[in-house]
């Protein structure tokens, strides 16, 4: 298995992200903030406001999430005029947990 990680390391895909042994991001990646990846990944949608109605929850929680996401470089946000629209950044995560 370790072999697979390494040739995937080898080609610098930019959209995967590797947590090792990092309990404290994998632990960040709760249900709520898994379904905004998954919306956001489907949906397309154009603004942060549209993603909090997309996903019945409040537009300042989903920012929240939003922005430590932008932070695990997971998802990027684009400021489109007077939007900010969120992109999944990472397509592939891959969690090694020894």
């Amino acid at each position: 298995m370790e072999d697979i990680f390494k040739q995937i390391e080898k080609k610098h895909r930019e959209d995967i992200l590797f947590i090792e042994r990092q309990m404290k991001m994998f632990e960040a990646l709760t249900q709520k903030r898994m379904e905004l990846i998954r919306t956001v990944m489907e949906q397309q949608p154009h603004s942060i406001r549209e993603l909090a109605n997309l996903v019945d929850r409040d537009v300042k929680n989903v920012f929240e999430d939003l922005r430590l996401l932008n932070r695990m470089k997971i998802v990027r946000l684009v400021r489109k005029g007077r939007c900010v629209k969120p992109i999944i950044k990472k397509r592939i995560i891959i969690i090694t947990l020894g």
